[in-house]
């Protein structure tokens, strides 16, 4: 008598973990190619599951890994507190990246090991071995931050953002704007999307602009502004960040000038500076309960398609442009 073939038989001849076979046989969420080799075992070898296992109601594992690229942002902070509240059952095991490409990628594999039930990865860049690495895990992941096609995300509306702050700065008729951004090899949202639009409409309007690639400390933004200010003078400052556009701020002070000063974000920073800063501000709390739910939905559908939510914001204006 032929002898009966076993999970474990299975993963070995598939090339793929127990826990992978276990997923597919309770119709769990795993990728298409691995389905398929499954698939190909089970057919040549006739496998039927034991009928009363099957019965079992299907255990979820609810430990799930975050990765954040920042603890010390209010953004991800609040959002953070989104994932929280939202979050009814699950565990999350928490790693800084430190917006450092080799601690992301070493925080991926050392929580896969972790048998984790998934991946929430809060990230400013997706790059070629960070995709690379996620493609080889048959856990939900979902992603924060960067639009990329080939992952379950939610990300913020970077580019109407840009779109809505040009429009109202070429309202305040600026003569020479500072725009104290980020290196988009860093954070392609921030760096690229957000800042392309308003780079195209001072260059329609031919409107003269200086763009110092700065960073999202506080200190760095201010040296960084403080320095292009001694050399020229601005009647309108743009920042990447409301932290980066209180270093702004702050380097104005200093040298007794008074630009106007937008930022972005939603943070307590842009309501505790004199003068309050004008922001395009998300709800990055409501980002986080979004990004959970989205999360909780793709480790239920076996086979879900690429889902995309973008979160959208609104630009709110305060005394730093009055």
């Amino acid at each position: 008598m032929e002898k009966k073939i076993t999970i474990n038989d299975i993963a070995r001849i598939a090339n793929v973990s127990k826990s992978t076979v276990s997923r597919y046989l309770n119709g769990g969420s795993i990728s298409p190619k691995t389905r398929e080799k499954i698939d190909d075992v089970v057919v040549a070898h006739n496998y039927q599951p034991n009928a009363f296992a099957q019965s079992l109601k299907q255990q979820i594992n609810h430990t799930v890994g975050v990765i954040v690229p920042r603890l010390d942002s209010s953004a991800q902070t609040e959002m953070l507190r989104g994932l929280d509240n939202a979050n009814q059952d699950d565990i999350f095991l928490i790693v800084n990246s430190y917006q450092d490409e080799a601690r992301e990628l070493a925080a991926i594999e050392r929580l896969s090991s972790q048998n984790i039930g998934g991946l929430i990865l809060l990230t400013a860049n997706i790059s070629a071995n960070i995709r690379q690495l996620l493609e080889q895990f048959d856990i939900p992941i979902v992603i924060q931050g960067q639009d990329d096609s080939g992952f379950h995300r939610v990300v913020m509306n970077d580019v109407a953002a840009g779109r809505n702050v040009a429009a109202y700065l070429l309202t305040l008729a600026p003569q020479r704007v500072l725009l104290l951004g980020i290196d988009a090899k860093k954070d392609q949202a921030i760096g690229h999307d957000r800042f392309n639009p308003i780079q195209q409409a001072l260059h329609d309007q031919q409107i003269v602009y200086d763009i110092v690639m700065s960073d999202f400390n506080l200190q760095v933004a201010k040296d960084d502004a403080l320095t292009a200010m001694q050399q020229q003078q601005y009647d309108v400052v743009v920042a990447a960040t409301d932290r980066m556009a209180v270093g702004a701020l702050q380097a104005s002070l200093t040298l007794h000038q008074s630009p106007k000063i937008i930022g972005f974000g939603q943070s307590d920073m842009s309501r505790i500076v004199t003068p309050n800063l004008t922001s395009f501000e998300y709800d990055f709390f409501e980002t986080g309960r979004a990004l959970y739910h989205l999360f909780d939905e793709v480790r239920h559908q076996p086979e879900p398609q690429k889902k995309r939510i973008l979160i959208n914001g609104q630009l709110t204006v305060r005394a730093s442009t009055n």
